[in-house]
């Protein structure tokens, strides 16, 4: 299997980390019920395109039923190849972005300044309501669930031992934070990238990157679509890798 093929299947399976899964003959579906406003955490993956028009009803009769949108995630490509069948059966087609993947093949090119104490958050506790409202807390007038939201997400990720999750402080304020993850296929990738907004523009996710640059032992990808973050992490040593556009599109199941 080649490295792009890697990122790929990486990029479908990543949720196992935060949520339930069950493969299925056509591709799989992810699930959490105690997250179910997470988008990440609640959408099927179509593996097999001969087994795309099959798997539609299934998929909507699998969320529907469980009190939440039934939502595809789409493979490069399949939002055209599958527009109007996705249509005929009630899904919405929508984009989120032109993400950029990138894969760590240079040296790390960012200093290390020490202003920034980053910790490894090993328990649930460690998820305390400062840190959420420094690193989520901008959100909430768009979508007040914000928070609770990612207090679900984040401490299922602490539990799962193929995942790591740092957070950087400056003087005892949390500043940024980043996942790391172990996925099936011999890969790290790194998610949830995010630094609280009164701290932006003083290079701490840049210093946060590189310390779990120093750590990593897999051959590792990110993704992003933000071209400021895409610079920081070409100086982390990444370096952008074509692998289509298997994250940028989406379907919403809307009749």
């Amino acid at each position: 299997m080649n490295i792009k093929d890697c990122i790929t299947l990486s990029d479908v399976y990543a949720p196992y980390i935060y949520a339930d899964m069950q493969k299925t003959g056509w591709g799989v579906l992810f699930w959490a019920d105690d997250n179910p406003t997470q988008h990440d955490a609640n959408h099927a993956v179509i593996l097999d395109d001969a087994r795309f028009s099959e798997a539609l009803p299934t998929i909507r009769d699998f969320y529907l039923q469980k009190g939440r949108e039934a939502r595809i995630y789409l493979l490069d490509g399949q939002h055209e190849r599958f527009a109007q069948t996705l249509e005929h059966a009630g899904f919405h087609l929508y984009s989120c972005g032109e993400f950029q993947h990138l894969l760590l093949t240079e040296e790390n090119h960012i200093p290390k300044t020490d202003l920034l104490e980053v910790r490894e958050l090993t328990d649930t506790a460690d998820v305390t309501d400062t840190l959420l409202h420094n690193l989520y807390g901008m959100y909430m007038e768009e979508d007040p669930d914000t928070i609770n939201r990612m207090r679900r997400l984040l401490s299922r990720c602490i539990r799962n031992p193929l995942c790591s999750v740092y957070a950087g402080y400056y003087e005892g304020a949390p500043a940024c934070i980043a996942m790391a993850a172990d996925s099936p296929y011999g890969m790290t990738f790194f998610d949830l990238v995010e630094t609280a907004q009164k701290f932006r523009c003083r290079g701490f996710a840049r210093e946060l990157i590189a310390f779990m640059v120093s750590r990593v032992t897999k051959p590792t990808f990110l993704y992003s679509e933000n071209p400021t973050a895409i610079r920081i992490y070409e100086q982390a040593g990444f370096r952008r890798i074509d692998c289509g556009d298997a994250v940028s599109h989406r379907a919403v199941y809307k009749k």
